[in-house]
């Protein structure tokens, strides 16, 4: 389980990496207004997927350390 929650961890971090690119890409496209638009939907989905994410990491830890 640890392992499956490190690499969910790794693609939320491309995930947050990608949109960091996407902003200014967007920007020297002229498509800002676009990207704010969505801004909203990226905002909910990092969010719950980060909260997600975090109660997963425990919930790992705790079992690891039951093993232990």
């Amino acid at each position: 389980m640890l392992k499956f929650t490190i690499v969910l961890l790794k693609y939320f971090g491309f995930f947050i990496f990608g949109i960091f690119l996407a902003f200014p890409i967007s920007a020297m496209f002229g498509a800002i207004a676009l990207f704010l638009s969505y801004l909203p939907l990226i905002w909910e989905i990092l969010w719950r997927t980060g909260l997600s994410l975090m109660m997963l990491t425990a919930i790992a830890l705790f079992l690891q350390a039951l093993k232990n």
